[in-house]
């Protein structure tokens, strides 16, 4: 995007109606020229006092939002900054969001955590936002201006005497996108050249943590919770799965599929019960259920606002086929075909020679799909695809995902290394665009030792490891033919390991984040996090759970 055309964007949320810069801008403080918006269990509530804009919230989960949207249409501007003042009394996090006719974001998050308590003054040059999701790269006439606020937590936040700046005041906030690494293309072996030449052996106690959890978690001693809260994800309990059928584990792996396999049956009539159908009608799994009664709902259920994200299911039919494949037998037939063709049944044409899967019912069964494809579930269902013999939709994907993507350099970091360990060596490019960029790749002290490894998603000022993606960048390298670089970020894992007692016995476990920074306040560093123990046995046993394979 051109920076004049990111710069319009910054500058037309000032301007509510107006044609031009030069206008005054007007009711800034209206309330009744605000919607509020929120994820259905948030809430947020706005006022203007003194001419002070206020925006009082709650954000309920793991991680709420809240925003206020204001219809705007602006054609000109002017080459200045956007000034304001802010001040915060919160935990989370702010998110200035504009959207265009094609319903592209362009937007930047700023962190309010413990920061912002006496008024602060911003000024915002284009380059300090970016393309964030939605539409495409090219702005296409402002629709909108959103304030998000996300994460979790209650608080409250002032905005006040915002206006245009002159083109010589200093910008407060680093510029967006890519910040490349002096350093980051070291040669050799070591720490700083992030390569190692030898793979530190699995630490057996990491596969007892996922036994002990699963034979404690539930009196059927079938699945396993996400991080010891009784609380069972899909997804979770998928790779649980394969880390068993990996591992030789092959009766705990049944465990976890027949629960699913059982789960599917037609004449169900509880819209809220872990089950594939609900009157007669094939909807899938729910992402989240209970293991015990608890939050007001029964075992079994789905916890409050529910969805069946057909991510986890592609992530389930890869367990599935991943079972077949290793034992050879046709047991889970049945309902690998229902989740094959529930797939295909969600499948659509883009317009554009491609096409995505949709997502699927959300908030308990209220809506169905969102209006656009989403990326990272499209790479689940692609590589599914491709190993159950269905060429032509996946194929279609790839180009929708080509599309969408490319070589974008602010996606989540899974949407790099899962195209690669999916797509093949030819993509293996795209693991440089974090692997370089230090808004993902972070440098830590854990137990009085430098460790690196990667964030969810590019953020200069967060200083936080999400050790599911360190993982998923180590199987990538590997797959590759990038063992060194793979054998490092696998060997930087061990840095984080928990001593836990479950069931009894002593065992190893690792936890989700290495801190609670960047919206993380959920994360409990003391407990372990079962995807992360999957990762981490991919990873030591260089094992690609998008295609099956395992490097000798």
């Amino acid at each position: 995007m051109k920076s004049k055309t990111i710069l319009f964007i910054l500058c037309c949320f000032l301007f509510s109606g107006c044609a031009s810069w030069q206008e005054r801008t007007t009711n800034w403080n209206d309330v009744a020229l605000w919607r509020c918006n929120s994820d259905g269990d948030s809430s947020i509530s706005l006022n203007s006092k003194d001419d002070i804009f206020e925006m009082t919230y709650q954000l309920k989960g793991q991680h709420g939002w809240v925003e206020i949207q204001k219809n705007i249409v602006v054609d000109h501007f002017e080459n200045r900054p956007i000034v304001f003042r802010l001040r915060a009394v919160s935990p989370s996090d702010l998110e200035i969001k504009c959207i265009d006719h094609d319903g592209s974001v362009f937007g930047r998050k700023i962190s309010l955590k413990g920061k912002y308590r006496e008024w602060t003054e911003f000024v915002v040059y284009s380059d300090t936002v970016e393309y964030w999701w939605g539409g495409d790269e090219h702005f296409d006439g402002l629709v909108s201006i959103n304030f998000a606020i996300s994460g979790q937590g209650t608080g409250v936040l002032f905005l006040d005497d915002i206006r245009f700046g002159s083109a010589d005041l200093l910008p407060t906030l680093p510029p967006a996108g890519p910040q490349l690494d002096p350093d980051g293309e070291l040669d050799g072996l070591g720490f700083k050249a992030r390569r190692h030449d030898v793979l530190i052996p699995e630490d057996p106690l990491v596969l007892e943590y996922l036994k002990q959890l699963q034979d404690i978690s539930s009196p059927e001693k079938q699945l396993v919770p996400s991080q010891e809260d009784m609380i069972a994800q899909t997804f979770n309990n998928a790779i649980v799965a394969m880390a068993f059928i990996l591992k030789g584990e092959r009766a705990r792996a049944e465990r976890i599929l027949d629960f699913y396999a059982n789960a599917t049956d037609a004449n169900n009539t509880n819209v809220l019960l872990q089950n594939f159908f609900y009157n007669g009608e094939a909807r899938g799994f729910y992402q989240n259920m209970l293991l015990r009664d608890m939050h007001g709902r029964k075992k079994y259920h789905t916890p409050k606002n529910g969805d069946r994200w057909v991510g986890d299911m592609a992530w389930l039919l890869l367990a599935y086929q991943y079972y077949e494949k290793q034992y050879t037998v046709d047991r889970y037939r049945e309902v690998m075909d229902l989740l094959k063709d529930l797939l295909i049944r969600y499948f659509v044409e883009d317009g554009h020679g491609g096409g995505y899967v949709e997502d699927g019912w959300r908030r308990d069964d209220s809506m169905l799909h969102e209006n656009h494809g989403h990326a990272e579930l499209n790479i689940d269902c692609y590589a599914v695809f491709n190993l159950c013999g269905e060429h032509v939709y996946g194929e279609k994907i790839k180009n929708f995902l080509d599309r969408v993507l490319g070589t974008k350099t602010n996606l989540w970091l899974d949407q790099y290394t899962w195209r690669v360990l999916t797509f093949g060596k030819e993509y293996k490019d795209l693991l440089n665009i974090p692997e370089y960029d230090l808004r993902f790749r972070k440098t830590l002290e854990i137990n009085g030792e430098p460790v690196i490894g990667f964030f969810h998603s590019p953020d200069i000022a967060i200083n936080n490891m999400w050790l599911d993606g360190t993982g998923h960048m180590a199987c990538a390298f590997m797959a590759t033919g990038n063992r060194e670089r793979g054998y490092f970020y696998a060997n930087q894992l061990d840095h984080f390991m928990i001593d836990r007692e479950i069931g009894g016995l002593n065992v190893r476990a690792l936890p989700y984040t290495a801190n609670k920074t960047g919206g993380y306040l959920w994360v409990d560093p003391h407990k372990g996090f079962v995807s992360v123990a999957a990762w981490y046995l991919f990873a030591k046993n260089k094992f690609n759970p998008m295609t099956l394979e395992r490097l000798k």
